[in-house]
């Protein structure tokens, strides 16, 4: 097995949907642990048997579930799962039969028991759901459900949707922290959302944004000529730019840039939902 990074480290996971994976096109399949670092663990994604993904998580041929745990392995079990998703996020999937399904930290799968509480969901997240009864559901990196109502804004007024945070109408920022608290920030001048990652995004001015794990909001220091209008690939916790540059978010919303021995200009699948 090959391993990109120079030291393979193996920490806690503090954030439930960190960890990602891409996949090029000639099936090879690159992981990433929740710090950022990238590995080429010797897997293979048949392109043509994918039929559902997540940020940390995907579906070949409706019944075998592959994920990714906190330090960056793949796991594949074989599952019993619905040949039909009405919506998914970074950390989670939802069937027809509107059953929530769940993945924790270390790539177990969990099925949500009270989805009674899941009525009127209508907006959908990174690792969160909102409800029209403005209540707002956060999947937590156990995989268990946390639920609270929303103060201050209403589901209704939530344009869009991204990883760690969402914007609303009136162009206000909210984050979500690794515990589930929504941490407002309002108050600060960010243009519109452009380009959506997991625990970063880029707004209309070309400016990058970076959420840490209490829900901070960031504009971090910038590794050497990495341009943001460069930027054509975007993962739950990485950025591939129009050289085959590839730059990852760690938990703290610091960015590095990552080499590895593929073009990665020839990416087929990022881990966004």
């Amino acid at each position: 097995m090959k391993k990109i990074v120079v030291l393979f480290l193996f920490l806690l996971s503090f954030n439930s949907f960190s960890q990602s994976y891409l996949i090029l096109d000639d099936g090879v399949t690159l992981s990433f642990d929740v710090n950022g670092y990238v590995y080429d663990l010797g897997h293979y994604t048949p392109l043509n048997r994918l039929t559902a993904k997540g940020g940390q998580f995907l579906v070949e041929d409706t019944n075998v579930l592959v994920t990714v745990d906190e330090n960056g392995l793949l796991h594949r079990k074989y599952e019993i799962l619905p040949k039909k998703f009405i919506s998914k996020g970074m950390n989670y999937f939802i069937n027809e039969k509107d059953e929530l399904f769940t993945i924790d930290q270390m790539g177990m799968i969990h099925l949500y028991e009270e989805q009674e509480k899941l009525k009127g969901m209508n907006k959908f997240g990174g690792n969160y759901i909102f409800t029209e009864n403005d209540e707002f559901h956060f999947i937590n990196k156990n995989g268990e459900m946390i639920t609270q109502l929303l103060e201050g804004i209403k589901t209704n007024d939530i344009l869009i949707l991204g990883g760690q945070y969402f914007m609303t109408v009136r162009g206000g920022v909210f984050t979500v922290s690794r515990d589930g608290k929504i941490v407002d920030h309002q108050q600060e001048r960010i243009g519109v959302i452009a380009k959506k990652g997991g625990n970063f995004f880029i707004d209309s001015f070309g400016i990058l944004y970076t959420i840490a794990q209490d829900g901070s909001l960031k504009i971090p220091m910038l590794p050497q000529g990495l341009n943001t209008t460069s930027i054509i690939k975007l993962g739950a916790n990485y950025l591939i730019d129009s050289e085959g540059r590839l730059f990852t978010v760690d938990l703290e919303g610091q960015v590095w840039e990552r080499w590895t021995d593929y073009d990665l200009r020839s990416v087929r699948v990022t881990s966004l939902k």
